[in-house]
């Protein structure tokens, strides 16, 4: 096999977003025998994330410990620190997130480390990589107020008109940018559009490397949108957010929507070019039964 060409080597394909919506898109690549590389948010600021956020000044784990158990290939280790805790002191307490932040301490603190750790424990098919290595905070401006912290944002009702992250401008992890350079897709979503995805954007370097990236880029939009900040957003309005996260002007990347509605693809290029007739465009046949333009997958297959 030559690992330099994309017909015989591995996919190499990046994820980028949090939650539910990303643990998905990574089950699925496995069904694929894709092993992806998860990009993950870190500016969660509830539940037991929150709680040792504040108790030990470090990013957020929770997001990161769906994605390392959504790629375990040791599924009953994945089942027991899937566990959270009832009663007492860890109540609310997710143990996965205790364990990572016990191997954090034996790497002296490199998170990164961490994650590779824990990926060898659960025997990951993939890896897991944090957006940025700071422990940054989410504000909004919602119905002409601000909001601070994730929890709150995603609780609001209004027309989000701003997020940013605070401190502006975070580092972003390395491995990270080097995932998405190397990277023969990077699918943004399933999950919350702008508290899951855009918040990744809006670390400089990992924004410039997705508006930079030499390969097909794909939004999956939730199959139907959650209250508060997307309710009234078409898959067109979703796309639009994107374009303007990444100040896709100048952007080199074909980036294609798709929402999977009752067995039924939604398809929206994400402007206009020469390169949405490419034949090396299509990520996806990710769901049994989906509709989807007749082109070229760039994963093959079906999880059906």
């Amino acid at each position: 096999m030559n690992p330099t060409d994309p017909g015989t080597r591995p996919r190499r394909v990046v994820a980028i977003g949090g939650g539910h919506g990303l643990s998905r898109v990574l089950a699925a690549c496995r069904r694929m025998e894709v092993a992806p590389t998860a990009v993950v948010t870190v500016a969660d600021d509830g539940g037991s994330s929150g709680r040792l956020r504040r108790d030990l000044g470090i990013i957020a784990l929770g997001d990161l410990r769906m994605a390392l158990l959504a790629l375990a290939g040791d599924t009953d280790l994945a089942d027991v620190l899937a566990h959270r805790f009832e009663r007492g002191h860890l109540e609310g307490h997710a143990l996965g997130n205790l364990l990572l932040v016990a191997l954090a301490e034996r790497a002296d603190g490199d998170v990164v480390g961490a994650l590779r750790a824990a990926e060898e424990l659960l025997a990951c098919e993939g890896a897991v990589l944090p957006a940025t290595l700071e422990p940054v905070q989410i504000a909004a401006r919602v119905a002409g107020r601000r909001v601070s912290g994730q929890a709150a944002i995603t609780n609001s009702h209004g027309p989000l008109e701003s997020i940013w992250l605070e401190p502006h401008g975070p580092a972003a992890c390395d491995d990270a940018i080097a995932a998405v350079q190397g990277a023969d897709a990077v699918v943004l979503g399933p999950g919350s559009l702008f508290t899951s995805v855009i918040v990744n954007l809006l670390v400089p370097d990992l924004r410039g490397a997705v508006r930079d990236a030499d390969c097909p880029v794909v939004h999956v939009a939730n199959v139907k949108a959650p209250p508060g900040e997307t309710a009234q957003l078409s898959l067109r309005d979703h796309v639009d957010q994107l374009r303007a996260a990444l100040a896709a002007s100048d952007c080199e990347a074909p980036i294609f929507a798709t929402r999977i509605v009752n067995g039924r693809g939604e398809f929206v290029p994400f402007f206009a070019t020469s390169a949405v007739s490419a034949p090396n465009v299509v990520f996806l046949n990710m769901f049994p039964g989906a509709f989807l333009p007749e082109r070229t997958p760039l994963l093959g297959g079906n999880c059906g």
